[in-house]
């Protein structure tokens, strides 16, 4: 399964409350281009992006966006909806009335537009089959409607715009509508109102896409049963073994120690780096994402990490040796230095609040050529952009600093200093 491009309407702390992103590659590929991966079948005129960097300054939405895309990736997979799942659940107090989602994805050699009208609502007692409710509040798909494509090569112009899209669909399941397409009620007993229609879609065979998130901080800082020293030695060479019992116990053994230590995990994260702890666990999982070809979702990816291990981590999504199955990283960065090694314009965002405090997700290449014609038909860097606050909103405003810098003056007592 693969996203192509999403819109989510309905959300209070968005410009016009409302959230796009772009998963393709929508300006030109070359030949020769191996940081994309390109499709097969009718979208074999379409790559999708491997590597998409969202950088921006504290609290101006990274986070809430990268949630944005977990809840529309877990819709398109039909996958049960949860208000109070741990990552995208925040979402649900964004809402000021129904939420509208539209989503173009690709399963297997069908292409799929999906529109859908989602709801929040009040548990009744004894609800759920399942569907967790711990505040109460549940998420219903009021409205569906489900578009295939007609099956020729799709173009990417179509792509540019939803409207365009579904021109070259016809309609073939719908939810809450009425009229021939509508969903059997046989079927209705079988896809609840909290997941989505998309769930028929793999009926015949589950959908194997994996999702892993780094969005939130884990409760444990061990997550997996163990790492491979090939792993390890990259962030401490001075690891031999790094494992995890069915008991939580930490199993640690360093080069230069005649026996392994056996710990509980705040011992082993006193012993050990938090680069080491975090760098280990991103890789590790990276290496089941790439396997099977899925979504990786990090936020703040710099955290306790060296930048050209950084990198490497990049590198590992961008080429094709390493990513045979168009596996996608999706990060969220404070620093746009990173965004300096991803070799195209189309796979960067920038974060920024509007003069209300909206957020606005603006993709660079779009951003620059309105901001700077000029600069657009250059390469310039992506950080050198940011930094100028060229695209409105990537830097600091000078009042702000100034303003920060003269109250420390006056409590720390330094009112004649320079």
């Amino acid at each position: 399964m693969h996203i192509l491009k999403f819109a989510i309407d309905g959300l209070d702390l968005y410009h016009d409350q409302s959230v796009s992103m772009d998963l393709y590659a929508a300006d030109r590929v070359a030949a020769q281009a191996v940081t994309v991966h390109r499709l097969n079948g009718i979208g074999a005129g379409i790559c999708s992006q491997t590597v998409l960097g969202i950088a921006g300054l504290n609290a101006s939405g990274k986070t809430t966006t990268l949630r944005a895309l977990n809840f529309v990736l877990d819709i398109a997979r039909g996958n049960p909806m949860d208000a109070d799942h741990l990552v995208y659940g925040p979402l649900t107090a964004l809402m000021n009335g129904p939420m509208n989602t539209r989503i173009i994805f690709a399963v297997n050699d069908n292409w799929y537009l999906l529109e859908s009208v989602i709801r929040t609502a009040r548990a009744k007692p004894g609800q759920g089959d399942g569907a967790p409710y711990e505040s109460g509040i549940t998420l219903h798909f009021t409205e569906e409607r489900l578009w295939r494509h007609n099956g020729k090569p799709v173009q990417k112009k179509e792509l540019a715009d939803f409207h365009i899209f579904k021109k070259h669909c016809e309609e073939i399941l719908t939810r809450g509508i009425g009229g021939d397409h509508e969903l059997p009620a046989e079927a209705k007993r079988y896809i609840p109102a909290y997941a989505s229609i998309t769930s028929g879609l793999y009926a015949e065979q589950e959908d194997t896409t994996p999702v892993m998130n780094y969005i939130d901080s884990f409760r444990t800082p061990f997550s997996t049963p163990s790492v491979p020293p090939d792993i390890v030695h990259t962030f401490d060479r001075s690891i031999e073994k790094l494992s995890v019992d069915d008991d939580g116990k930490v199993h640690l053994k360093f080069v230069d120690d005649d026996h392994e230590r056996i710990m509980g995990q705040f011992d082993a994260v006193q012993m050990l780096s938090a680069g080491t702890i975090r760098g280990s666990r991103i890789v590790n999982a990276t290496v089941g994402v790439l396997r099977e070809g899925g979504y990786f979702l990090v936020d703040e990816i710099e955290n306790s990490l060296n930048k050209k291990l950084v990198e490497t981590i990049m590198d590992l999504f961008a080429s094709p040796v390493t990513n045979p199955r168009g596996a996608i990283l999706v990060f969220t960065t404070h620093y746009p230095e990173l965004l300096d090694h991803l070799d195209r314009k189309d796979s960067v965002y920038f974060a920024v609040r509007d003069e209300n405090r909206r957020i606005q997700l603006v993709k660079y290449s779009e951003g620059l050529a309105k901001a700077a014609p000029k600069k657009a038909r250059v390469e310039s860097k992506k950080s050198e952009i940011f930094f100028s606050n060229l695209v409105k909103g990537t830097a600091p405003k000078a009042k702000d600093v100034a303003a920060m810098r003269q109250y420390i003056k006056s409590v720390t007592g330094a009112s004649n200093a320079r």
